[in-house]
């Protein structure tokens, strides 16, 4: 297939005018601004658009969107924790499977197409035939209450992806937070990340509470955790981690913390709309950028933010306006080219490129206006999308 529009963006710094891809099953051939059809070719003409890749989203609780609203912002970490655990029981998992399909359809319509999300529920998944954007599955693991069995869940998991192969679906591991999860349960999510060749999640730093829980062992979070609760070695945590782990939050992280991440070259998801809603201090993008570590932005949970159409460009405008000199360039790679070099995705996501995955988004912008700037300032949603060289309208959904 040869798609023909007003403008391509390659990157913040080239952008081809006409713009113009040429598609084969579900990866990019051509990329090119005077292409023409090959003898019986089919064309897909987009006139007004501009294609651009499709964003990806490397922290997402999908299945939590019902509880959009139930807390209100601002609430100390421990305490609006304390409310997510009174809520949880009563989410069922037909309501997180409905979630799922809505809150992932949500995001394709504002230009994501790849999706990492927690999923703490699997039976939210038996309902699920497939969704719009492609998923990476981060099974959670917590083992405050015994042996959360990890091999054995992430062999299930494989076993129903398998039943699954044109659903774009992928499995991830996810040691919950350094209070819930112990160093053994670290190292055995390290294995499996190592032996299964599947990214490693994990949430780390997030609140000043965890600092002082463990600095002090006590604390407004100690009364959340069981009697028999002891903190470990936090650092041993930290070093168990696999080359590339994706950390979520990172809010508290201190220098020797980021040394030690340096060496391993993981990532640091930031959620701007999460930051905000708790009212958190600046974070610090400054101190990542000084010791080399990649951050990128997701958009969390609809339990703690407003975003609750899980829409980056609404992440974009939120972090630009705290960290104004933060070039708009550089945030774009934040939603394309470094979450896809994170998830070892380099070259074949967050692209368009002789090679790449046929993953792109077409907008209708204002062809006069930088089209890095229009899109991530849009609030429309995608006219067209392609996820694996299949097309999706969004008005059509």
């Amino acid at each position: 297939m040869l798609v023909l529009a007003d403008a391509l963006l390659q990157a913040p710094d080239r952008v081809l005018r006409p713009g113009q891809l040429r598609v084969s099953g579900r990866h990019i051939r051509e990329v090119g601004n005077d292409l023409r059809p090959q003898p019986g070719e089919e064309v897909l003409e987009l006139p007004g658009l501009t294609l651009a890749p499709g964003f990806l989203n490397l922290h997402t609780h999908l299945e939590l969107g019902p509880l959009h609203g139930k807390i209100r912002p601002s609430l100390p970490f421990a305490e609006w924790l304390r409310q997510i655990l009174s809520l949880l029981p009563s989410l069922h998992s037909t309501a997180r499977t409905a979630s799922i399909l809505e809150s992932s359809q949500h995001a394709a319509e504002a230009g994501t197409t790849t999706i990492l999300t927690i999923l703490s529920d699997p039976a939210a998944l038996a309902g699920l035939a497939g969704t719009l954007p492609r998923i990476w599955w981060a099974l959670e693991f917590m083992d405050l209450h015994g042996d959360p069995e990890a091999a054995r869940k992430m062999d299930r998991l494989a076993a129903w992806l398998s039943r699954h192969p044109g659903a774009n679906w992928q499995a991830a591991v996810s040691p919950h937070a350094p209070y819930s999860a112990s160093l053994n349960l670290y190292r055995e999510s390290a294995r499996l990340s190592s032996d299964l060749r599947v990214p490693l999640t994990t949430h780390w730093a997030e609140s000043p509470e965890e600092e002082e829980l463990f600095r002090t062992g006590e604390g407004d979070l100690r009364p959340l955790l069981p009697a028999s609760w002891i903190p470990g070695d936090l650092l041993a945590r930290l070093e168990s981690l696999p080359a590339g782990s994706l950390l979520a939050h990172g809010n508290q992280l201190k220098e020797s913390d980021l040394r030690h991440l340096a060496v391993r070259l993981g990532s640091t998801v930031h959620c701007p709309t999460t930051h905000a809603w708790f009212g958190r201090e600046s974070f610090p993008v400054e101190s990542f950028r000084h010791h080399g570590l990649p951050v990128v932005l997701g958009t969390d949970s609809p339990a703690s933010s407003d975003n609750r159409r899980f829409d980056l460009r609404v992440e974009a405008q939120t972090f630009h306006q705290s960290h104004p000199k933060v070039p708009v360039s550089e945030i774009w790679s934040m939603l394309t080219t470094l979450p896809a070099q994170a998830l070892g995705q380099k070259n074949t996501l967050g692209v368009l490129q002789p090679g790449a995955e046929a993953d792109w988004v077409g907008w209708r912008i204002d062809p006069s206006d930088d089209p890095v700037s229009a899109i991530l300032h849009s609030t429309e949603n995608a006219e067209i999308l392609s996820v694996a060289g299949r097309l999706h309208r969004p008005d059509r959904l």
